[in-house]
C-alpha cells in the first residue's frame, strides 16, 4: 500500500533531523504499532501525519489533503501511498486502532466524514458543537411578553440613539444577546464589543439579578477587560444620567469589573490538567463572558461548555480576523464560518448575518429596523451570531485601519498604495544590508533606525522611572505605550535576537545597567502559570525599586486583572523573559500606542507558515496611534496572502449537518 526507499522507522528518524516531525510525533507513531503490534508501515505513518497535524495547531487530518506522492514534503520523497482517498479510508479501517463513531467499540483513532482525529480530539469537537448547537437552539428562560418587548424595544432605542449607519449592529448585537443563551459578538478593534456587552449587561441586569462572570484567556487580556469596562460604564453612566433614566446607580453597580483568566474561574488542580469545575461540578454562575475568544483553543473551549450550569447564558468576543489559539483549532473561527462569503473573481471576502424569519421578526421589533435582507431559510447557528462592521478607533482614512483592511482582504494593490500615501500614523523601515570594514560581515541600515527608535520610545518610561519613582503604576503605563513584535521567537530578527540587541541600545545610551540579571527598568514577560503567586503565561511587569521597603530592594511589578499591584520577589519569578520585544502571539489581548513590527528578511519554509495575513493584521491592530513595519516589501506580501488554515471538523458540525 506504500512505497518506501527505508524502511519506515528508519525514514521516522531521518525526519525527525530534518525536522518534518517531531520527537513527539515520530515515538507516538512508533508506540501506537507497538501498543496495538501493528507492522505495516502504512499504520506507522499515517500515526506519524495525525500527530504532526495536532502538532500544527490542526484537530484532525483530512484525507483528502495527503499528498500520496510525498506525505512529509521532502525535497527527494523517499515514501508514497499508492491508494486513492477513498480507497485508503477503507484500507485505514482494517487496522484495529482505527474506527468509526458508528463502532461498537471507541478506537484510539478515528474516521468520521473524511477526517482521521485521534479518539480524544474527536470527542472534545463533536461535544463542543453540541454544546455551541443545544445553547443556540435553546429558548432564553424568561421570554419577553409583549410588555416587556416594548419596553426592552424603548431603553434599547435610548441606548443605542439613532445612528447614521444603515445598520446600528451594536444594537442588534444587543437584542442578539437579550434573546439567546448563546451570542456571539465579534468584529475588529474600535467595533465597540466591550460597549456593546456593557450595555447589555446594563440590560439584563435591569431585568433581573444575575451572578455574571467576565473571563479572558490572559492575564493581560483579563486585566484590559477590566479597564475596558470599568471605562463604559462610566461613559455609560454619563450618558444615562443625561437621558435622566431612573434606577442608574443600581443597575450599573450591578454590572461587574473584575475579569479573571479562564484558568482560575474554572479552577486549577496542582500538578493535574484536570480542573475543579466541569459537567459534574458546574460553575456557580447565570451568565459567563469570554472576551478574546479567538485565543480559546479547542481543549479549553470545551472544559469551558462543559462546566456551564444548564439555565446558563454564554456570551463570547472576539475578533474572528486574529490569529488563531497557539494550541490545536481555531473555534472562533469556526464558529463564524458559515457567515463568510468570498467573491470567485476579486477573491474578496465579505460577511453576513444568517437569521431565521422569527429571529429577525424578534430582532426588528426590539431594534426597529429591518433585517429581511439577512432572513435564511437555514441560519443553524447564525441565530445566535452577530459582528460589528463599523469601527469607532480607525475613523475616515486613518492610516492603521485601512492598512489592516487592505491586508485582511488580501488585497496587495491596496496594501501598497496605503504604504506609499503618506499616512504619519505609518512608518515603513526597509531592511537594508551594508558591507561593513569586513567583506564578510553585513550591517543592517533599518534594524539600526528600528533600534534608534525603540530608544526613543523606551528612554520614556525610563526617564519616568528616574522622576516618578514612586508610582510604579505609572512607569508601567509608560512602559506599556510601545512594544516591539516580532513573527518569531529565534534569530536575529526574532523575539531572542531583537530583545539582546534593544538591550545593548539602551546600555549604550546609558539608560540601564544590564551587569546583573535583574535591573531596574528590565521588563519581563512570564512563560509558566504559578498559581501560587497568582502570575501567568504572558503576563508582563517590570523590574524597580521597592519604594515601600527603607532597602529599596528591586521586585517585580505586575499590574493584576483588579487593577491592583503585585510585588514579587525576582528570585520567585516563574520562567521568565525580558521583554523588550515579544511574539505577535503572545500580544493577542493587549493594545499599544505604537507598535513596531518585526519581519525577518529571508524567511525559512518553517517561518514562511508562521507569516500570515492573521499575523500581520494582529500586529498592526495592536497600534492605536503608531504602527511600524522592519521588512521587506516581498515578505510583508507574501504574509498577507497567506491565509492560516486549520483543519477541523467543527464548522461542519455547526452549519452543515
Amino acid at each position: 500500500m506504500i512505497t518506501t526507499t527505508k524502511p519506515i522507522n528508519e525514514l521516522l528518524k531521518e525526519w525527525q533531523e530534518q525536522r518534518l516531525i517531531t520527537s513527539l510525533d515520530r515515538h507516538f507513531a512508533l508506540q501506537l504499532a507497538q501498543l496495538h503490534q501493528e507492522s505495516a508501515p502504512l499504520f506507522t505513518l499515517i500515526c506519524a501525519l495525525v500527530s504532526q497535524y495536532l502538532s500544527s495547531q490542526h484537530t484532525c487530518l483530512p484525507l483528502k489533503q495527503i499528498d500520496t506522492e510525498n506525505p512529509f514534503k521532502e525535497q527527494l520523497s523517499q515514501c508514497q501511498i499508492n491508494l486513492q482517498t477513498d480507497e485508503l479510508e477503507a484500507a485505514l479501517l482494517q487496522f484495529d486502532a482505527i474506527g468509526t463513531v458508528d463502532g461498537a467499540e471507541l478506537k484510539p483513532l478515528i474516521i468520521d466524514k473524511g477526517n482521521l482525529y485521534l479518539q480524544r480530539y474527536f470527542s472534545y469537537e463533536t461535544q463542543v458543537a453540541e454544546h455551541l448547537n443545544r445553547l443556540s437552539f435553546a429558548p432564553v428562560d424568561s421570554n419577553l411578553d409583549d410588555t416587556e418587548l416594548t419596553h426592552a424595544s424603548e431603553l434599547l432605542n435610548q441606548l443605542f440613539p439613532a445612528s447614521e449607519q444603515q445598520y446600528d449592529w451594536q444594537k442588534i448585537a444587543t437584542a442578539t444577546a437579550m434573546t439567546k443563551k448563546l451570542a456571539v459578538i465579534t468584529g475588529g478593534p474600535g467595533t465597540g464589543k466591550t460597549t456593546t456587552v456593557t450595555k447589555l449587561l446594563y440590560l439584563l441586569c435591569s431585568r433581573q439579578e444575575m451572578t455574571i462572570r467576565l473571563v479572558a484567556p490572559t492575564g493581560k487580556a483579563a486585566a484590559r477587560l477590566s479597564e475596558s469596562i470599568k471605562a463604559s460604564k462610566l461613559r455609560l453612566a454619563s450618558e444615562m444620567s443625561q437621558m435622566g433614566i431612573v434606577d442608574l446607580d443600581k443597575n450599573i453597580a450591578n454590572i461587574p469589573e473584575e475579569a479573571a483568566t479562564l484558568h482560575r474561574l474554572l479552577g486549577v488542580i496542582p500538578n493535574s490538567h484536570q480542573f475543579r469545575h466541569h459537567k459534574d461540578n458546574p460553575l456557580r454562575l447565570d451568565l459567563l463572558v469570554v472576551d478574546e475568544a479567538s485565543m480559546v483553543d479547542l481543549p479549553m473551549m470545551h472544559k469551558v461548555l462543559s462546566a456551564l450550569p444548564e439555565h446558563a447564558r454564554l456570551i463570547l468576543l472576539g475578533d474572528q480576523d486574529q490569529l488563531a489559539s497557539v494550541e490545536a483549532g481555531a473555534v472562533l473561527a469556526d464558529i463564524c464560518a458559515g457567515l463568510k462569503q468570498i467573491n470567485k473573481k476579486t477573491k474578496q471576502t465579505r460577511w453576513k448575518m444568517h437569521y431565521s424569519q422569527p429571529q429577525v421578526e424578534l430582532l426588528g421589533q426590539l431594534t426597529r429596523t429591518s433585517l429581511a435582507e439577512f432572513v435564511s431559510q437555514d441560519p443553524k447557528i447564525g441565530d445566535s451570531l452577530c459582528m460589528l462592521m463599523h469601527s469607532h478607533r480607525f475613523q475616515g482614512d486613518a492610516g492603521i485601519g485601512q492598512l489592516a483592511m487592505a491586508v485582511n482582504h488580501s488585497n496587495l494593490a491596496r496594501i501598497t498604495e496605503v504604504w506609499q500615501s503618506g499616512y504619519q500614523e505609518l512608518l515603513w523601515i526597509e531592511h537594508a544590508l551594508a558591507n561593513t570594514s569586513h567583506s564578510s560581515s553585513f550591517e543592517n541600515k533599518g534594524l539600526e533606525s528600528l533600534l534608534e527608535q525603540s530608544v526613543e520610545q523606551y528612554g520614556v518610561y525610563l526617564a519616568t522611572m528616574s522622576q516618578e519613582e514612586n508610582d510604579a503604576d505609572k512607569i508601567i503605563d509608560s512602559f506599556n505605550q510601545y512594544r516591539i513584535l516580532c513573527a518569531m521567537r529565534a534569530g536575529e530578527y526574532g523575539v531572542e535576537g531583537i530583545n539582546q540587541s534593544v538591550t545593548k541600545a539602551l546600555a549604550a545610551k546609558g539608560l540601564i545597567q544590564p551587569e546583573q540579571e535583574f535591573y531596574a527598568g528590565r521588563p519581563v514577560i512570564i512563560q509558566s502559570n504559578d498559581y501560587n503567586l497568582g502570575l501567568f503565561n504572558g503576563d508582563i511587569g517590570l523590574i524597580l525599586p521597592d519604594c515601600s521597603s527603607q532597602s529599596r530592594r528591586l521586585m517585580a511589578h505586575f499590574i493584576q486583572a483588579d487593577g491592583s499591584l503585585l510585588k514579587v520577589l525576582p528570585a520567585r519569578l516563574p520562567s521568565h523573559e525580558t521583554c523588550y520585544a515579544m511574539t505577535v502571539h503572545k500580544s493577542q489581548g493587549s493594545e499599544f500606542s505604537h507598535v513596531s513590527l518585526v519581519l525577518p528578511i529571508k524567511p525559512s519554509v518553517a517561518q514562511q507558515q508562521l507569516l500570515t495575513k492573521e499575523l500581520v493584521y494582529t500586529a498592526i491592530t495592536r497600534a492605536k496611534h503608531h504602527f511600524t513595519c522592519l521588512g521587506s516589501q516581498r515578505v510583508f506580501e507574501q504574509a498577507s496572502r497567506s491565509l492560516t488554515q486549520r483543519a477541523s471538523g467543527l464548522a461542519q458540525r455547526l452549519w452543515r449537518d
